[in-house]
């Protein structure tokens, strides 16, 4: 099976793992346990999963030249792409879900991502960030939200699936703010006002590349984690940006978000990226995970979900730590 899906410009082979950063005795064996792990070896053979899933985030391709400065290697991310697949290909995967930024600086970039994600065995479940929105080519340097949903096969930006006893709810974090909206439309004003209200608040989030969700898409939400628990489910966010521990790439209303998450019991792990150095925090009973950022450092992040009845084993490669998700009844 051919990955290596050339852009317009040369792909470069990952370099050696000497070239990119020091890797210490530790590190190379936390791999070789991450594999072992999901074999199954270093598991009570009496304690299989319930189901496994792929989980990536900021692939952030783009036909462009390194930006060392911000540790950024866009055209490196097709070949890291590829090895995660081949890596999820060798397991039998509910789904595989990319958190947003499959993409930067326009949608153009998009044709050789999505033809290595469709080398994948188990379905792709796709989540809009920030950068699925720029364009290098549009009005005012964001691309149209139609367009952005049309590229990435998407009815609605939002949207819902269960899969063995879990609801997973895809939300859209990009509706409020000024990222999808275009200058001085009455939605991006409003935007603007919302950041200027957090800037004034010293909030540090108060960024432009951040959103969240508007009032329709927040009782969605709260519909559909109520209607999960009414049916004995248990309920999983996916989402681009963050809500927990505070940080300048967290959703502009993430105080609001993580007093009212714990309100619903069934909802247990909220995962995200945005954030490319990764984190945990736990709040109100709700696991916050940020995936590390595949286009971030010339090494790869990527990881596989375990899920069991009383917690998830994230099981990390490379740059992703290996973590248990503690799932409480």
């Amino acid at each position: 099976m051919n990955f290596r899906a050339r852009p317009r410009g040369r792909l470069p082979a990952l370099p050696p793992r000497d070239q990119t950063a020091p890797v210490t005795a530790e590190a190379s064996n936390h791999t070789a346990r991450s594999a072992a792990t999901v074999a199954g070896a270093d598991r009570d053979v009496d304690a299989e999963p319930l189901f496994r899933f792929g989980l990536l985030a900021d692939v952030q391709y783009a036909d462009d030249d390194p930006r060392p400065q911000i540790d950024r290697y866009y055209r490196y991310s097709l070949g890291k792409l590829a090895e995660a697949i081949t890596e999820f290909n060798r397991h039998e995967l509910a789904f595989v879900v990319h958190l947003g930024d499959l993409v930067d600086h326009d949608l153009e970039n998009l044709p050789p991502v999505l033809n290595l994600l469709r080398q994948s065995t188990a379905p792709v479940r796709q989540v809009l960030g920030n950068h699925d929105f720029l364009s290098r080519t549009g009005p005012n340097g964001v691309s149209a939200e139609a367009d952005v949903f049309s590229a990435f096969g998407l009815e609605r930006p939002y949207y819902a699936f269960d899969v063995a006893g879990w609801r997973f709810l895809v939300l859209n974090t990009n509706e409020v703010g000024v990222i999808a909206a275009e200058p001085q439309t009455e939605r991006w004003l409003q935007g603007r006002q919302l950041l200027d209200r957090l800037a004034a608040e010293k909030r540090p989030n108060a960024n432009a590349w951040n959103g969240t969700i508007g009032p329709e898409q927040t009782g969605w939400l709260e519909d559909q984690i109520e209607d999960a628990g009414t049916h004995g489910l248990r309920a999983a966010i996916l989402a681009h940006h963050p809500v927990f521990p505070d940080h300048g790439d967290n959703l502009l209303d993430d105080h609001r978000m993580r007093e009212r998450l714990p309100d619903f019991p069934a909802l247990k792990v909220w995962f995200n990226g945005h954030q490319h150095q990764g984190g945990y925090g736990e709040h109100g009973g709700v696991n916050y995970l940020t995936l590390c950022g595949m286009v971030q450092t010339r090494r790869n992040a990527y990881a596989i979900a375990e899920v069991y009845h009383d917690r998830i084993e994230i099981i990390g490669f490379d740059r992703e730590p290996t973590r248990t998700l503690k799932i409480n009844s």
